[in-house]
């Protein structure tokens, strides 16, 4: 009886202890994804153990975004596409284009702006509807906008490869379109039947425990990518702090610019929208690129993809209070 007792108030006081540690990462998310990226480059074994599973924290980032978002809420959206519509073909059009202009002004590395422009040229990434949902940003406008430009990239960006660049990707763009249908297709269906058997307030309820689990694949995913990079720093730093600041200029301004654009150039955007379309022309998934490069490509490219990661986990920080004070 008394066992019995003392095993159930270790369990409740486990059960607490884990609840304090999932709170605290949901309220701290920025810091401790920030956190992630500095422990991959200080633990260069741990990064290269994580670097195999980087597919899988992709897929559970992207079933955490869509079990949060009400999918009437989506089709709600879609009922007026225009926005939609305006938001993909910045991403994948306009943007690339006005990065080739501005790089016809500057003096960088060959590779240094091929990697750029293909920044410019790619999908949203996978986390970004989950972190605009901790933002207060439109959720089901990012998830939109996420899975079509997830499904077009395949083929845009190995046209912009050619065109703008002149060099061929290495990669079946129809396969590899079908990869990432099934990793799109294949969480949307394991979101729904979660949504539908834990039923939508319940999904709800469960907000902070969802937000802190993505915590945990988002910093996974940090640690991973830091793979290699250790080396690279400790034997050309100036450089790779070089590359660090201009992944950061790129970062902030695609998201002001595009800020810019749809709260004065589209009509109907309005406020959260607007942020919402910054944020996520800011945020770029550098990491399907890395994965169809060809092996041949300027090692300046890879360089900048991974160190491409230091805005996007650590700017949150700063983005967190500045969203929500424009949403006030």
């Amino acid at each position: 009886m008394h066992e019995s007792d003392g095993g159930g108030k270790a369990g409740g006081n486990c059960l607490g202890v884990l609840n304090k540690i999932l709170a605290f990462l949901s309220r701290y998310a920025p810091q401790a994804m920030a956190g992630g990226i500095f422990l991959g480059l200080l633990m260069p074994g741990l990064a290269l153990q994580l670097r195999p599973y980087l597919a899988e924290a992709v897929w559970g980032l992207l079933f955490l975004a869509m079990v949060r978002i009400e999918f009437r809420d989506v089709v709600e959206r879609m009922r007026r596409p225009m926005l939609v519509i305006a938001l993909v073909t910045w991403m994948l059009v306009i943007t690339p284009l006005l990065m080739t202009l501005i790089l016809m002004g500057v003096d960088l590395r060959p590779g240094l702006e091929a990697a750029l422009i293909l920044t410019a040229a790619s999908s949203s990434l996978f986390s970004t509807p989950t972190l605009g949902i901790m933002f207060g940003l439109d959720g089901a406008l990012l998830l939109i906008v996420l899975v079509i430009t997830t499904l077009l990239v395949p083929i845009t960006l190995p046209l912009v490869a050619l065109t703008l660049l002149g060099f061929d990707m290495g990669a079946d763009p129809f396969a590899m379109m079908g990869r990432m249908s099934a990793l799109v297709l294949s969480s949307a269906a394991a979101a729904i039947v979660t949504r539908k058997l834990m039923g939508g307030p319940r999904v709800e309820r469960s907000g902070t425990f969802f937000d802190s689990v993505a915590v945990v694949l988002l910093i996974g995913f940090a640690i991973g990518i830091m793979d290699g990079v250790t080396d690279r720093l400790i034997g050309d730093p100036a450089y790779i702090v070089f590359v660090a600041a201009i992944s950061f200029v790129v970062y902030a301004g695609m998201m002001a610019a595009s800020y810019v654009v749809f709260i004065y150039a589209v009509p109907g955007a309005g406020r959260r929208a607007s942020i919402s379309a910054g944020f996520i022309s800011g945020t770029r998934n550098l990491a399907i690129i890395l994965a169809v490069l060809p092996a041949s490509v300027d090692p300046d490219v890879p360089l900048f993809f991974a160190v491409g990661q230091f805005p996007i986990y650590i700017m949150p920080i700063v983005l967190k209070p500045v969203f929500r004070r424009l949403l006030r």
